[in-house]
Order: C-alpha cells, then structure tokens, then sequence
C-alpha cells in the first residue's frame, strides 16, 4: 500500500495484539473500536496501549464508536484515563452524546469527528452507475455535507478541527485547505454500513446461524470474518461483527494539498 509520505501516518490498533504492526513510520497510534460497544477496550489495555505509546513517543488517539447509555459510562473512565495521562490527546467520537460528554467534562482532550457521522454515500454498486450518470452527479457523491460553508462554521465554532474519512471508491472531492479543517483518511478498509443487530452473533451455534438481533454478545467477530459475493458488486465486501466493510488500496491524488494530512493505517479489519 503506498502512502502520501508527506501525511502522518496512523497506526489502527483496535485492541493490543494489534500493536505488533507497529514500526518507526508512525508517530501516532489509534486504539479502540468505532462499531460496537461490546468492544470498547478494557481499561487494562488502555493502559497498555497509553504505555507503548509513551515508550515509543507517539501521539494518541482515543476512537469510540456509537453508544448507548450504558456506552457512555463504560467511556467515561476511559476519557478521564487519558485525559490525566496525556492530556491534549485526540477522541474520535462517532455518536453526539460522547461529544457532549467531551465537551462538558473533559476540556483538555480534542473532538475528532469520526467517519460514522458524515453521511457520504460508501456503497460500491454505485461504480456501476458512474460511465452512464452526468458528471455532476458522481462529483456530487464524491462530496457531503462537510462541504457546506455553514456547517464548517458550526463544527469549528464547537472545537471540532478534524474529520475522519473513508477511501470511497469514487474518490473524495473534500477540500478543507485554507478552511481550519483537516482531514484523516482510513486504509485499505472503508465501513459500508453498521447496525447494532449483531451479523456474527451465535453464527456458529448449530441451529442458530440465522438468528439476527441485539443478543447476548460472546464475540463471535473476533473468531470469524465472512467475504460476501455478489454479480452486482464490483469487489467483495467484508463482514466482521455488525459491520460491512470493502477494501480499497489505491491512495486518492494530492489529498495533501487539500489539507486531508493524515492516513490511519489498518493492517486489519478495525472490529
């Protein structure tokens, strides 16, 4: 995968077996998960991942995903965590409660939109459309609303500096230089759609493979990940857990100068 060598570079790390990617090109480490709150990381592995990146000077990331009521205080102790061990560190929040909690308790640590909140479309059947719709459609799906002058103003009125994006198969059109934006790019794995009706659950009890809801959750995304074929899909999609994802490897064009400066880097499936 070649990367833009003049972004930072992110290291995705959605539990601690995932620090062995690490090596000397990163200097920033993203720990945590952004679909399920089943997989918010134990306290002791937030430790974990806040030593090694003490011990090896890299700059941190929270990344939470969307939450309940119950989420919420299950994040709560993990925000205080970072915030007395490395204040000024970045919390990518996908659900507007965690960013009240941020913003009302925890002043020292900085929002981070993450990609769940914008609404730019991901599906990849759109790639069979793009040789028979006008330019001006498949431009406008290479946008969304982060695009809007107004609502720029709102985000950076609310401290929100940073937007997580995914590498869409149609390419980003998002420019936020000269805007006091910036934004992060994900790769090689971009999230489709997420539901909180787990796909994986009792997927391996005889009898049950069929059961779809919000059930007792025993982690069965950490034991399987499901490749899904289809003649109307122009490449396989993935499904890990609640969440549906697809592979993109190839670097969009001088997204540098449009001010998206950083590449988180996913040497696995992030669930």
């Amino acid at each position: 995968m070649n990367t833009d060598n003049t972004s930072e570079l992110a290291l995705y790390a959605t539990n601690v077996a995932g620090l062995r990617h690490y090596d000397a090109s990163f200097s920033r480490l993203y720990f945590g998960n952004e679909f399920c709150q089943h997989l918010i990381p134990p306290a002791n592995d937030l430790a974990q991942a806040l030593d090694f990146a003490s011990e090896h000077s890299l700059a941190f990331t929270l990344v939470t995903p969307y939450v309940t009521d119950e989420g919420l205080r299950m994040l709560e102790p993990h925000l205080r965590e970072v915030e007395t061990r490395k204040p000024g560190s970045e919390v990518v929040f996908n659900d507007w409660g965690t960013f009240q909690v941020l913003t009302e308790g925890h002043p020292n640590l900085e929002p981070v939109m993450g990609r769940l909140l914008h609404k730019m479309k991901r599906g990849p059947r759109f790639m069979n459309l793009t040789d028979i719709l006008p330019e001006s459609t498949v431009n406008y799906f290479r946008s969304c609303s982060l695009d809007v002058p107004l609502y720029r103003r709102f985000l950076l009125a609310w401290g929100i500096r940073r937007v997580e994006l995914d590498n869409l198969l149609q390419g980003i059109s998002l420019d936020f230089s000269n805007s006091g934006m910036s934004g992060s790019l994900y790769l090689p794995y971009a999230y489709v759609t997420t539901t909180r009706l787990c796909l994986a659950a009792s997927c391996d009890v005889s009898g049950r493979e069929k059961e779809v809801g919000i059930l007792p959750c025993q982690k069965e995304c950490q034991k399987y990940t499901f490749q899904l074929r289809h003649p109307v899909m122009p490449l396989p999609l993935i499904r890990k857990g609640n969440t549906i994802f697809f592979k993109n490897e190839n670097m969009p064009e001088q997204i540098a100068e449009r001010n998206i400066n950083r590449i988180v880097v996913e040497p696995e499936v992030p669930l």
